[in-house]
């Protein structure tokens, strides 16, 4: 068998139609649901890429692996901070499968042995050989920038833009990073991005832009048409293993490793590239869709809250394989095959406001920890000595407006007592 992991950038489950979107953003990914197993509920355990690709690949939490900020991905990647460890791919390389991917040797501590730029040649080139291949493409990661018949297709008919908004949303097609006034990004700063510029698509690039609440029907078409792009890159994929006579005996998993703010808070992106990062559901929440036909079932939706920490065990499950490094997440075949009705009841977050983007000597950081039902989120700075608690109804209060923490002292308390543990083994 093959696994193909698909982890697209910035993914709001949202927008996916297969979620309940009332535009058409996702009929690839929509077939992989139908055909195999969504989860409505799985949880980031950042709102950056870094420490959640890490928590993926790993099924370790943020507060196992630590690896949170560019200074760390230094020591991790360059300076030998891993060496000899061994990881979830080392063992699947072990059980001969190869291990590649898509811009992964940024990635090389994780166990990937090469970068593949052309997945369909790579699935006919080893269409004799049993793989692990993590697909990153980035259509929807600022800037957003789709076709502009892909806009057209997602555009509200009586959306009727101003000069000024014309020129916001200009600069959402052409730049990465777009931050209000009050902060800086470690580019404008002068740092040196440890893994390169990007791509001619995806350029690091800056802008100062306040946007407008008028502002957001563009942005949700700008950021639908580009998930529509990236859905096209799932529909080639999935046909090219339809014309090798490899769909069903491919696994194929789609994961974000965070999603999107548009304009909830007033800002657009994630922590690195808005600057104004948040744990709250909107870049919190990611989709998770597995399709393998030998053991999977058709239509299958998993309500129960999951993690991304717990796609690997899963994976292990699925292959037969046991997954014998340190992890903290759990497989999810048992709730998949109808086997046991409970999963693990929390999940953990944590992210730096502004992320990858984060400048030397800001310390702050959001932690949060997430029921179904519930979330409480800490917020710590560090160096100014200051905490503050936000604590959320999700379910009356889905849009996490309304802190109700001072309201219910004795669930903010159960709550903070099992996050603080959580951060404890962090600091460990």
């Amino acid at each position: 068998m093959n696994i193909l992991v698909i982890l697209e950038d910035a993914v709001r489950p949202a927008h996916m139609s297969c979620h309940g979107y009332p535009k058409p953003t996702t009929p690839n990914c929509d077939r992989l649901a139908r055909e195999g197993v969504r989860f409505e509920n799985c949880i980031s355990v950042s709102t950056h890429t870094f420490p959640s690709v890490v928590s993926i690949i790993t099924g370790q939490t943020t507060a196992i692996h630590g690896l949170m900020s560019p200074f760390h991905y230094n020591a991790w990647m360059n300076e030998g901070l891993w060496e000899g460890r061994r990881t979830p791919l080392h063992l699947l390389a072990d059980n001969g499968f190869l291990i590649d991917g898509e811009l992964v040797m940024r990635w090389q501590p994780l166990g990937f042995t090469r970068d593949a730029e052309d997945l369909e040649l790579y699935m006919e080139h080893n269409r004799h050989a049993q793989w692990f291949f993590l697909a990153q493409p980035y259509p929807t990661h600022l800037p957003y920038n789709p076709p502009q018949e892909y806009y057209d297709l997602f555009v509200d008919e009586d959306f009727r833009p101003d000069l000024q908004t014309l020129q916001r949303l200009e600069t959402v097609r052409t730049r990465m990073i777009l931050h209000p006034p009050d902060v800086q990004s470690a580019m404008e700063a002068g740092r040196e991005d440890p893994i390169g510029d990007g791509d001619e698509a995806h350029e690091r690039s800056t802008a100062i832009v306040e946007f407008e609440p008028q502002d957001a029907p563009g942005i949700r078409a700008l950021y639908d048409g580009e998930l529509r792009v990236f859905d096209d890159m799932v529909g080639r994929w999935i046909a090219r293993l339809e014309e090798l006579d490899k769909l069903d005996d491919t696994l194929i998993v789609i994961i974000s490793d965070h999603g999107e703010e548009l304009l909830e808070r007033g800002h657009v992106g994630h922590t690195s590239c808005n600057l104004k990062g948040t744990l709250y559901d909107e870049c919190l929440k990611v989709p998770l869709i597995m399709r393998y036909p030998h053991k999977l079932p058709a239509g299958k939706v998993i309500s129960h809250q999951v993690s991304q920490i717990d796609m690997m065990p899963t994976i292990f499950d699925i292959v037969g394989l046991d997954l014998a490094v340190p992890h903290d997440g759990a497989s999810t075949l048992p709730l998949i095959l109808g086997q046991a009705d409970e999963f693990r009841p929390e999940v953990y977050a944590e992210t730096m406001p502004a992320g990858w983007q984060a400048v030397a000597g800001d310390e702050r950081r959001i932690f949060c920890i997430r029921t179904l039902e519930w979330k409480l989120i800490l917020n710590t700075d560090p160096v100014a000595g200051t905490h503050s608690y936000e604590l959320y109804d999700l379910i009356n209060d889905p849009g996490e407006r309304e802190n109700i923490y001072e309201q219910e002292p004795a669930l903010a308390a159960e709550l903070k007592a099992k996050l603080e543990t959580h951060i404890v083994a962090e600091n460990q």
